[in-house]
C-alpha cells in the first residue's frame, strides 16, 4: 500500500509539471491532469493495466485529432498539403515514417520526408529524440502507451462484446505479413527516395493531412487511404477486437518490434503456472501470443508484443508478468535470496522496484509527456467549438 501511495504522489508531481505547469495552469490543464491522475491511481491500485491504458489512449487519440486538424487550419487554412508546405518542408514529421526514412538517408544522405529539421513540435530532431528514448525504455510499449494513432484502434476494438472473426489460428501468418510489408516499404523507399507508406497506404491521412485530388494517381491514393482507414482502423478492429493496422501495416510498429530487445522491460510467461487456457492469446491485440507460444512453452510472447497488459490482466493463473530484461542475470549474480527481505525497509524498496510498478510508472509518464500539449489543446478547441455552436443555436 505504501508503495502505491508513493508512486501515486510521484505521478501527481509528474502530471503537475508536464501537464499543468508547462501548459498554463488553467482550468483545462487541471481537468486533464485530474483525469490522468485518476487513471494512474485506478491502474496501480486495481492492478488492471489494460482497461485504464485503453481509456487513456483512446481519449488521447480523439483529442490529438482535434488538435492536429485545428493546428493545420491555423497554419494553412486547410487539411490539404499545399505546394508551399512541401517546398518549405513544413509537413509535421510523423513517427510512422522513421523506419522508412532512416535507411534512404543512410545510403543517400537524402531526407525523403518534407519536414522541418528543428523549430517545430513535430520536427525531425524532436521526433527522433522521442523515438530513441522510447526504444531504450518502453520499446514497442510506445504503441500501447504513447501512440496517438493506436488509440483509435483501441476504441473501435472495444465496441463489440465478442469477436466476430477469430485471428488466433492466423497469428503467425499475420506477423509474417507485417514484416514482409515492412521490408517492401523499406525497399520502395530506397528505390524511389520517397515515403511510399505516406503516399499510398497511410490510413491516417483522413484525420490529419492529405494530398489534394488533382489527377488520377491522387484520386487512386485517396481511395486507398479511405479504404485502409475503414477496413483496418474501423471494421476489422470491431470484428476481431484486435489492432489490425498496428499488427499488419504500421512500419513503426514493425521497427519497434525488432528493436524491442534493447528495452529494459519484457513480458514473461511462467510455463509452470500456465495451464494453456489460451485466454491470453485470445485477448492479445497485437497477435503476439499464438497457440505455439503456449504449447511450446516459449516463456514469453512473440516479438510483436507491445506490453499493453491485456494478457497480464486476463490470465487466471497469474502466470504472466512484466520483468526487467536483466532480471535473470541479476538473480544469477546475487542469488535466489535477493527477493527475500530481512526487514520492512528492505521489503518496501523491493516492492518499489517491482518491474510491474516501475514499468507502469515509466510508460504512463511517457504517455503524460507526449499527450499533455496536444490533449489540452484539443480540449480547448473542443470546448471553444461547443460554446460557439451553443451561441449560434441560441441566436
Amino acid at each position: 500500500m505504501a508503495v502505491k501511495v508513493l508512486l501515486s504522489a510521484l505521478m501527481a508531481f509528474v502530471i503537475y509539471f508536464f501537464t499543468i505547469s508547462m501548459h498554463g495552469a488553467n482550468i483545462i490543464t487541471w481537468i486533464y491532469g485530474a483525469f490522468l491522475l485518476y487513471l494512474f491511481i485506478s491502474m496501480i491500485f486495481t492492478g488492471n493495466i489494460n482497461k485504464y491504458r485503453r481509456i487513456f489512449q483512446f481519449v488521447f487519440a480523439v483529442l490529438f485529432t482535434i488538435s492536429f486538424i485545428g493546428n493545420l487550419y491555423d497554419e494553412r487554412g486547410s487539411m490539404a498539403i499545399t505546394q508551399n508546405a512541401l517546398f518549405e518542408s513544413e509537413i509535421p514529421f510523423c513517427h510512422l515514417v522513421i523506419p522508412v526514412s532512416i535507411i534512404p538517408y543512410a545510403l543517400t544522405k537524402t531526407i525523403i520526408f518534407p519536414a522541418r529539421i528543428t523549430g517545430h513540435y513535430a520536427a525531425i530532431v524532436s521526433m527522433l529524440v522521442i523515438w530513441l528514448t522510447a526504444a531504450l525504455t518502453i520499446g514497442r510499449g510506445w504503441c500501447s502507451w504513447a501512440c496517438f494513432y493506436g488509440g483509435l484502434e483501441d476504441g473501435f476494438s472495444g465496441i463489440a462484446k465478442k469477436q466476430k472473426i477469430k485471428l488466433l489460428p492466423k497469428s503467425k501468418e499475420i506477423r509474417y505479413f507485417h514484416f514482409a510489408f515492412f521490408s517492401f516499404l523499406i525497399l520502395m523507399g530506397v528505390a524511389f527516395l520517397s515515403s511510399i507508406f505516406c503516399e499510398w497506404f497511410c490510413p491516417f491521412k483522413l484525420i490529419t493531412e492529405f494530398t489534394p485530388i488533382v489527377d488520377i494517381p491522387s484520386l487512386i491514393a485517396t481511395f486507398i487511404f479511405m479504404s485502409v482507414f475503414l477496413i483496418f482502423i474501423v471494421i476489422l478492429p470491431i470484428l476481431t477486437k484486435k489492432r489490425t493496422q498496428c499488427s499488419m501495416l504500421c512500419p513503426f510498429g514493425a521497427m519497434q518490434s525488432l528493436l524491442d530487445p534493447v528495452s529494459i522491460y519484457r513480458v514473461a510467461i511462467d510455463t509452470d503456472k500456465c495451464t494453456s487456457c489460451m485466454q491470453c492469446a485470445s485477448v492479445c491485440p497485437f497477435n503476439a501470443i499464438d497457440i505455439d507460444t503456449i504449447t511450446q512453452k516459449k516463456g514469453r510472447p512473440e516479438i510483436t508484443c507491445a506490453k499493453c497488459g491485456a494478457c497480464i490482466d486476463v490470465c487466471p493463473q497469474k502466470a504472466i508478468k512484466i520483468e526487467f530484461s536483466f532480471s535473470k542475470a541479476l538473480a544469477k549474480k546475487c542469488g535466489p535470496n535477493i527477493l527475500n527481505p530481512d526487514s520492512k525497509l528492505q521489503k518496501f524498496f523491493i516492492d518499489l522496484l517491482n518491474p510491474k510498478y516501475v514499468f507502469m510508472f515509466s510508460a504512463f509518464t511517457f504517455g503524460v509527456v507526449i499527450s499533455s500539449m496536444l490533449s489540452t489543446d484539443g480540449m480547448r478547441r473542443l470546448i471553444s467549438g461547443l460554446l460557439s455552436a451553443l451561441q449560434l443555436g441560441g441566436n
